[in-house]
């Protein structure tokens, strides 16, 4: 009973640090509104009107969610694991790629190659974090520099699909042939950029959450994670829970490549779809505190400042790179708050473990032997 005390507490705690990072950050961003000749009041329902004020708008929020919120799971589940990797853009890129192949060269009833397509997604972004896994678990190289590198490998990679073999031969932009409606998402509201992706937030979230949770692969994931050596003592590799995490959490950030490929707003697939969802999502998991079901309203706060930011520049001439800023911004916050709060617990289990000092019980005087 303790225990479940301790962690509903520990969650609360994080609950209200991530809830104080987005006021502080949204504040500092509104003060400098303010010393731009905006004030408050006007720059405040720009950005809500911008966010949420009409149902094109609200529905540009809700289409960013989606992928912010999928890097963000894969993030936590490869950090769950103890493993660092920052190739979510390049994974994205390649599942988007996967996905124009399945979409252009296979002709199925809609039924079969909408699922096909989302599948083909997911399985390009798990081979390409497949590279990085296995360069790190036989070779001992370091995944974050491996898959940096790969990101500028797989921006190339598309760039050179969109020019060359998948080239649009109608049109000189970098574009391959339009996706057929069979291979993408239905919209959920007609002529907005809101397809039925959405459903993916809550049904990916939970399933991770459950599985993290729940299951004997979650289990494994947080050992390893807790500690290598733990793990190997208790007759568990490191390097095949390290490995399985990163695949799929680049299965995730490729189903993330497919909803923006195929949930998109045009039908063609161009060479600057995956914009900076992939590092912008590692921030939605970083505010999130690496829950699963926290990250759908941190996703929605990121969205909502690229949407609202976005139109703000329109309306009231605040240049939309605030929005960077704020989100920066949060990252620092988040880390200090993290080192202050890490800091406050340990001294506060150091001073229960100490405890009152005891006495040493006095030796007994024996008598010498006459």
């Amino acid at each position: 009973m303790s225990r479940a005390r301790a962690r509903l507490a520990g969650g609360g705690t994080d609950f209200v640090l991530s809830v104080c990072v987005a006021m502080a950050a949204l504040l500092v961003a509104m003060i400098f509104v303010v010393a731009a000749g905006v004030s408050f009041s006007r720059g405040a329902s720009a950005f809500v009107d911008g966010a949420f004020g009409s149902q094109l708008n609200l529905a540009g929020t809700l289409a960013k969610m989606v992928p912010l919120t999928l890097v963000a799971l894969g993030w936590i589940v490869v950090f769950k694991a103890g493993r660092f990797h920052v190739g979510f853009p390049g994974q994205i890129l390649i599942g988007g790629l996967l996905v124009s192949v399945v979409a252009l060269k296979i002709h199925l009833p809609a039924g079969i190659h909408l699922p096909l397509t989302i599948l083909a997604g997911a399985v390009g972004g798990a081979l390409f974090a497949g590279i990085a896994a296995w360069l790190w678990a036989k070779r001992g190289v370091n995944e974050i520099l491996s898959t940096l590198l790969l990101n500028l490998v797989a921006v190339q990679i598309l760039a050179w699909w969109v020019r060359g073999p998948f080239h649009d031969k109608t049109t000189p932009l970098p574009l391959t042939a339009p996706l057929p409606n069979t291979s993408r998402w239905p919209e959920l509201l007609v002529n907005t950029d809101l397809h039925w992706d959405i459903v993916l937030v809550p049904v990916v979230a939970g399933a991770i959450s459950f599985l993290l949770a729940r299951t004997l692969f979650g289990f494994r994931t947080r050992l390893v994670g807790a500690g290598e050596q733990v793990a190997r003592h208790a007759g568990i590799s490191p390097e095949g829970v390290g490995t399985r995490a990163i695949l799929l959490s680049g299965a995730l950030a490729g189903l993330a490549g497919a909803s923006l490929v195929i949930a998109g707003s045009t039908a063609p697939m161009g060479e600057d779809f995956g914009s900076n969802y992939g590092f912008t999502g590692i921030a939605v998991a970083l505010l999130a505190r690496n829950s699963p079901i926290a990250s759908i309203p941190a996703a929605l706060l990121f969205a909502a400042l690229e949407q609202g930011g976005g139109v703000m520049e329109g309306t009231v001439g605040i240049s939309s790179s605030l929005v960077d800023f704020i989100q920066g911004l949060m990252i620092v916050l988040v880390l200090a708050a993290t080192t202050i709060l890490y800091l406050l617990r340990r001294r506060h289990r150091a001073s229960r473990g100490a405890g009152p000092r005891k006495q040493p019980a006095p030796k007994p005087e024996l008598e010498p032997v006459r």
